[in-house]
């Protein structure tokens, strides 16, 4: 029972220092980020832009059902009541 629970907190300090090294280093890839003392950029929409083509597509037509799909419909049929 004691080998058990040196093993359990050994792996939790094991996870401890880990997240602790990936928190530290994430944060020193930041501060590089932070420190540059750069220019913001301010993108504008052009009002000289040429306005995009619109898309015509054909209306589909609706067609009456053809004297052929009329006949191959299975035809039922109600049983006689007695």
């Amino acid at each position: 029972m004691r080998t058990l629970l040196k093993i359990l907190l050994g792996s939790l300090l094991l996870v401890l220092i880990v997240a602790l090294g990936t928190e530290v280093v994430a944060l020193h890839r930041i501060a590089p980020a932070l420190t540059a003392q750069t220019a913001p950029v301010v993108v504008r929409k052009s009002t000289t832009a040429p306005v995009p083509p619109k898309t015509v597509r054909p209306v589909a037509t609706h067609r009456p059902p053809s004297k052929l799909r009329k006949t191959a419909l299975p035809i039922h049929h109600k049983a006689p009541a007695n």
